[in-house]
Parts: structure tokens; C-alpha cells; sequence
């Protein structure tokens, strides 16, 4: 089962052994329940609203391109960690695997939030907020764990940056 797996894993090692396919299998892909159900739970909400506006093709390749640009992110800051020895010291940040949608779904709920900041959100599904407050801690939240030494985090903002190019190209009418 174990091999199986790290077939698709996003990590540095296994990028640098030629599974590149783990680029996007990662994103198909959990390591819990809790972690697929929070993915899915902002999937289906954010994604649906998304789908409504922009059509299911937009939706699959803003999830794509999330999903690809969230492993390159966790790539990149695991070789930085890496070589900066800035990891946690019971783990090598090149053989530490990810899996999940995370870079993914950000993209599609960051995209919603910078389309619609001003929209009601319901936090923890009872307290209403302003999408631009939830957006501005899921930024903040990963910004700070990456500099903290936490690798997922990388993943979030990588779909953060997708959501951000995808958000000025439909501004521009390019999209």
C-alpha cells in the first residue's frame, strides 16, 4: 500500500525521481477524513457559486491549475526548508510527502472572496462575517505558518496566487 501511495505524493524526492504526474495526483488525493471533508466542504460551497457564474470549465481548470501551481509552491518552500535547514529536525523536507486538494480549493475560494468580498459568509456555519475577513485570515494563516516551517501552507498560497491571476485576468476581461 505504502509504494502505492508514494506513487502519488507531491515531494521533492519524488519530483526529482521523475513522477511528475504528482504534480496533479497529489491534488485527487488525502490523508484523512477530516482533511478530504474541509476540502470538499469549501469545494462544494464555493465551488458551486463559481459554477453558477463561470460554467463547470472554468471551475476544472482553475481547480487544475490550483492544484499544480499548490504543489510547485510545496516544492518549492520544502527545497528552501531544505537547504535552509529551517525544517523541523525530525523530518527532511525533500522525503516529507503532501496530499490533498488544499491549493485547489483555495484557488477556488480565494477567486469567489477577491470576486465577491463583500459577500455574507457564515463562519463555523452561525456567525456572519464578510468574505474579505475570511480571506484575509486564510492568507494571513498561511502566510504565517510557512514562516513558521509549515509546509502545507505553501500549498494554500500557491492556489492563492492562481485565484489572484485568475481575479486580475477576468478584471481585465482576458480570461
Amino acid at each position: 500500500m505504502e509504494a502505492c501511495r508514494s506513487q502519488i505524493y507531491i515531494s521533492v524526492e519524488n519530483f526529482k525521481s521523475g513522477r511528475l504526474h504528482t504534480l496533479i495526483t497529489s491534488a485527487f488525493s488525502h490523508m484523512d477524513i477530516d482533511h478530504i471533508l474541509h476540502n470538499m466542504i469549501g469545494l462544494y460551497f464555493f465551488g458551486v457559486h463559481l459554477g453558477q457564474v463561470f460554467g463547470p470549465e472554468f471551475l476544472l481548470k482553475l481547480y487544475l491549475a490550483g492544484g499544480i501551481a499548490g504543489s510547485v509552491f510545496y516544492l518549492a518552500h520544502s527545497a528552501f526548508l531544505a537547504s535552509s535547514s529551517k525544517g523541523q529536525f525530525w523530518k527532511d523536507p525533500l522525503r516529507t510527502p503532501s496530499l490533498g486538494a488544499s491549493g485547489a480549493v483555495n484557488a477556488i475560494i480565494l477567486l469567489d472572496i477577491f470576486l465577491f468580498p463583500k459577500s455574507t459568509l457564515y463562519l463555523n456555519f452561525f456567525i456572519p462575517i464578510p468574505a474579505i475577513l475570511l480571506g484575509i485570515y486564510l492568507i494571513g494563516k498561511d502566510v504565517l505558518g510557512m514562516i513558521e516551517g509549515d509546509t502545507p501552507g505553501s500549498a494554500h498560497l500557491g492556489g492563492g496566487v492562481v485565484a489572484a491571476v485568475a481575479w486580475a485576468r477576468l478584471r481585465r476581461g482576458r480570461f
